[in-house]
């Protein structure tokens, strides 16, 4: 309707734009309308009539006009019948079985009573079941529960509320916090004299509840319970296990390898979304919180009984539909594994693949390792730019792929440089890593040897008040005897002659400088490579030097090498197998 103007009854208060008023009608309907303009009427000719009126509040007893919104038809209409009913959970149709031009019902007479402890009660290990529905008699007593009537199925107060109900086969699977029961409907189990059970038939919707064998639950983790066929997974935060639900009963499966690490990072987190990928057969478990402060997805695998590995992808939730797997981030909906989109990107984010590989050959034996190789997809290469230094033609131009991100060993690491194929592998040497003697450092290893006792107290010219030297004389150490092994390029480190003992403390240990020459029972050592601010060498001082291991060490020693492959390439990527060749160092 268009806009109109309307003058009510005097009033004592202001009327302002965007009020509403209510108009109640004779037969009872009762209709809101809101105001959009507010003003004071003029008669200008004195007929009685109001012309014009000027759009100023007033206050007071005052004869008011005002123009409501046109859009009326939005507002709320108060009719004088009803065709359902509303008990503050929903509405209910006013007729038999919600069928036009049935005869209708009343709401019927209410008895209430106070009690003087009325009070609100929660009662979470408790089934409650309503009446029946039957399709062919169009009788539906879905909506009834009476209390007159055994309408309730009680459980053990000991196993905690109930988180969780899953329907398999014609059973009712009830997760507790602290149990998981199967609860029989429509039938119930008598037990014979040897313990067996023969199911019969029983007039209540829900039978007997009989435990699973195993004392886990749920926790009060719902969100973590996935259905996949037969098979049910879900995590037990409080026990901290992950569990699958089968014919076989209930199976703690975190302990094919990772119980340790979920006994660590489960309790840590207080949602735990699990998802399954039809596509993958994988039931994945995402956790925000772990001890390494990464929030991570984990997949399990029924056909290889055991954890796959991590993944970087955190969703919200998942599900898979038409053997497709979906999950949700920040209100949008993604799709996996589509062949459109890049490798190793989720939710608009690259991550690299990684894994680690530990070779462990022999474990009671120390071990030296000489090579790293793999069978794969392409290794990561790097183009050289300058000729002069490396004329292969494998480097001509950047590729990505896999290489090796970390290496070490228990007493020692190393690197690899490169990756180079070779008769369908792709293979390179181990080269030790250049680090000062620290607490790590493994002084049984052979890169590290004695020299002898300092003859004389070194000069050094010109230094400041700090000691800094400021010459660029060469620093002479005159020894009391020399090593074959020692070479240009050699790290030379000293213990004073007053913390010398049978067990030297590796924080005595300091570094003096890089070898530049040796002569006779002399060593040269570059002012360019001597370490500042170190405490001065005296005579009686103990001198001993480190191999530089990026010339002399093309391989690293250990009980085990722990060597970690990342591949930084978006398009598809395999590896198959990881080898190194090694040598026992002793047994």
């Amino acid at each position: 309707m268009p806009n109109a103007t309307y003058q009510p009854f005097n009033v004592a208060k202001t009327i302002y734009p965007g009020q509403h008023f209510k108009i109640t009608t004779p037969d009872g309907e009762v209709i809101f309308l809101r105001i959009k303009e507010v003003g004071q009427g003029s008669d200008s000719d004195a007929d009685g009539v109001i012309d014009t009126y000027t759009l100023e509040g007033t206050s007071g007893v005052n004869t008011q006009y005002f123009t409501v919104v046109a859009d009326s038809h939005n507002f709320s209409y108060k009719l004088d019948w009803h065709n359902c009913f509303s008990f503050g959970n929903g509405v209910e149709s006013n007729r038999i079985r919600d069928i036009y031009n049935e005869s209708t019902i009343a709401p019927g007479v209410k008895a209430s009573t106070v009690f003087e402890d009325y009070k609100h009660e929660e009662n979470t290990n408790s089934l409650i079941f309503s009446g029946i529905y039957n399709s062919i008699s169009s009788v539906n007593n879905l909506n009834q529960f009476i209390q007159a009537e055994k309408i309730t199925k009680e459980l053990n107060p000991s196993y905690g509320s109930i988180q969780k109900l899953h329907t398999r086969d014609t059973d009712l699977i009830a997760l507790c916090e602290d149990k998981v029961l199967k609860i029989l409907a429509n039938k119930d189990a008598v037990y014979n004299a040897d313990g067996n059970a023969q199911l019969t038939a029983n007039i209540n919707v829900l039978g007997q509840a009989v435990p699973f064998v195993g004392e886990y639950g749920i926790s009060k983790n719902p969100e973590s319970f996935v259905s996949e066929a037969y098979r049910s997974y879900f995590t037990d935060k409080q026990r901290g296990v992950v569990l699958r639900l089968s014919k076989d009963g209930l199976t703690p499966i975190s302990s094919h390898g990772m119980k340790d690490w979920f006994k660590d990072n489960l309790r840590q987190n207080d949602i735990l979304v699990g998802s399954y990928d039809d596509q993958k057969d994988e039931y994945n478990l995402t956790l925000e919180n772990t001890t390494e402060n990464i929030a991570k997805s984990v997949s399990f695998k029924e056909n290889v009984k055991g954890w796959t590995g991590f993944k970087s992808f955190v969703p919200e939730s998942g599900l898979s539909c038409s053997g497709n797997y979906y999950t949700a981030k920040e209100g949008k909906l993604y799709k996996h594994h589509d062949e459109s989109s890049e490798n190793n990107t989720f939710y608009g984010v690259f991550e690299p693949s990684t894994f680690n590989v530990l070779l462990n050959d022999a474990p009671s034996r120390t071990k030296t390792f000489h090579t790293i190789d793999y069978e794969g997809s392409q290794s990561k290469i790097v183009a050289n730019t300058d000729p002069s230094i490396d004329d292969s033609y494998y480097n001509l131009e950047d590729k990505n792929g896999w290489h090796v991100e970390s290496l070490a060993t228990d007493k020692q690491k190393g690197y690899i440089n490169e990756f180079v194929e070779k008769e369908g592998k792709w293979f390179n040497y181990i080269k030790g890593v250049e680090e000062d003697i620290n607490t790590e450092t493994d002084f049984g290893s052979s890169n590290i040897q004695g020299l002898g006792i300092l003859l004389s107290t070194p000069e050094i010219d010109e230094t400041d008040d700090l000691g800094v030297v400021t010459a660029l004389d060469d620093l002479t150490l005159e020894l009391s005897s020399m090593s074959f092994s020692l070479q240009t390029g050699d790290s030379i480190y000293y213990v004073k002659s007053s913390n010398l003992t049978n067990n030297v403390d590796p924080a005595n240990i300091v570094k003096y400088g890089v070898v530049k020459n040796i002569q006779g029972n002399n060593i040269i050592i570059e002012q360019a490579n001597y370490v500042l601010n170190a405490p001065e060498l005296e005579q009686n001082d103990f001198i001993m030097f480190a191999k530089n291991k990026l010339i002399n060490n093309s391989s690293i020693s250990g009980y085990y090498a722990d060597v970690k492959f990342a591949n930084n390439s978006r398009e598809h990527a395999e590896l198959f197998a990881v080898s190194s060749e090694i040598s026992e160092s002793s047994k």
